[in-house]
């Protein structure tokens, strides 16, 4: 199970590289994809008990994903939890006049 994880991450990291040389896909796309990719390496390779592998994985994957956020990616991202954020505004109320 661990060795098809494996060999299909691998596949899969191979074709997201290939369409971002071909101009397939845009650079912030890649590095969405490859900061998922490598979540799922991580957990295969947790599973496997390579901890060295986990910890490269995890550390693309933050990077990958900072990447991602910071050029442009977690747009939508940003702007939905803002509008979610705007249905939790406090609203100010003031005590009755005649209390």
């Amino acid at each position: 199970m661990t060795t098809t994880l494996l060999i299909t991450h691998g596949s899969l990291l191979t074709l997201v590289n290939l369409l971002l040389l071909a101009g397939r896909i845009s650079h912030k796309t890649a590095c969405g994809w490859i900061a998922v990719l490598m979540i799922g390496s991580g957990i295969g390779s947790a599973i496997a008990g390579w901890t060295t592998n986990v910890y490269i994985s995890a550390a693309v994957a933050a990077l990958m994903g900072w990447e991602w956020w910071n050029s442009g990616g977690g747009d939508d991202t940003k702007r939905r939890l803002k509008s979610w954020a705007r249905r939790f505004q406090g609203v100010r109320r003031t005590a009755p006049q005649g209390a």
